[in-house]
C-alpha cells in the first residue's frame, strides 16, 4: 500500500511542471476557448504538427490525478473522515474524463479541420469558421464542467484532510485551490461580462496558484509516508 500511495505522490508532483510547460505552450500558441474560430484556426495551421503534442501534454496530463487521487484517498481512509473521499473521488473522475477525454479531441478536431484542404492563405471559410466557433463554445462549457469537479474534489479532500488531522495550512490550500478551480470555470463562461470576467479571471488564476502549492505539497507528504 505504501508503495501506491508514494506512486500517487510522485504523480502530484509530475503534474505541476506538466501543467506549467502545458500551458507557457499553449498560450505561445495564442489559442484558448476564447478565441474566435478563424484566429484559432489560423494559429494552429501556423503551429503545424507542434499543435498536437502540446494539446496531448496540457490536457492528457491530467490522467496523473487519477492516480494521484487514489493514493490521497488511500491514505486517508486510515482515519474516520465520513464518504468525502469517495464524493471526491466522483469529482476528479469526471473532471479528468472531460479534460483529457472531451476538451482533447475537440482541441484534436481544431487541428484536422486547421490543417485540411478546406484552409487556403487566404484564412478559413465562412463555414469553417463558424464550425471553429462552436466547438470553442462547446470548450467553454467543457472547461466549466472540469473546473467545477476538480474544484469539488478539492473541497471534498480538504474535509477530508480535517477530519484526519492533516496540518491546517495544508486543508486551508485545498480549499483555496477549489475555490480558485470553481472561480476560474465561471470566467471562461463570463470573460465576455464587463469587470465581472475579468475579476474571476484574476481570482481564478490566483486560485490555480495555490492549487499548484497544494498539489507540490501534498505530493511531497504522500511520497515521505513510510
Amino acid at each position: 500500500m505504501v508503495s501506491a500511495v508514494r506512486l500517487g505522490g510522485f504523480c502530484l508532483v509530475a503534474f505541476v511542471p506538466i501543467l506549467v510547460v502545458g500551458a507557457l505552450l499553449y498560450s505561445r500558441i495564442g489559442v484558448s476557448s476564447q478565441t474566435d474560430g478563424s484566429t484559432a484556426l489560423k494559429r494552429i495551421a501556423e503551429a503545424g504538427a507542434s499543435f498536437p503534442i502540446v494539446n496531448a501534454l496540457f490536457h492528457l496530463g491530467a490522467l496523473l490525478l487519477i492516480p494521484a487521487g487514489v493514493s490521497l484517498a488511500t491514505s486517508l481512509r486510515t482515519a474516520d473522515v465520513g464518504p468525502w473521499i469517495d464524493i471526491g473521488m466522483g469529482f476528479l473522475i469526471l473532471a479528468v474524463v472531460v479534460a483529457a477525454g472531451f476538451v482533447f479531441s475537440l482541441n484534436h478536431g481544431l487541428w484536422v479541420i486547421a490543417t485540411g484542404p478546406g484552409i487556403t492563405s487566404e484564412g478559413a471559410s465562412p463555414a469553417y469558421s463558424a464550425a471553429a466557433d462552436s466547438n470553442l463554445a462547446t470548450q467553454r462549457g467543457a472547461e466549466l464542467v472540469q473546473s467545477m469537479g476538480l474544484g469539488l474534489w478539492l473541497l471534498a479532500s480538504a474535509t477530508a484532510m480535517a477530519a484526519a488531522g492533516w496540518p491546517t495550512w495544508l486543508v486551508g490550500l485545498s480549499v483555496l485551490g477549489g475555490a480558485g478551480f470553481i472561480v476560474a470555470g465561471l470566467s471562461s463562461v463570463l470573460m465576455s461580462v464587463p469587470v465581472v470576467g475579468p475579476a474571476l479571471g484574476a481570482l481564478g488564476a490566483l486560485g490555480l496558484v495555490m492549487f499548484m502549492v497544494w498539489d507540490l505539497a501534498t505530493g511531497i507528504r504522500l511520497l515521505s509516508l513510510t
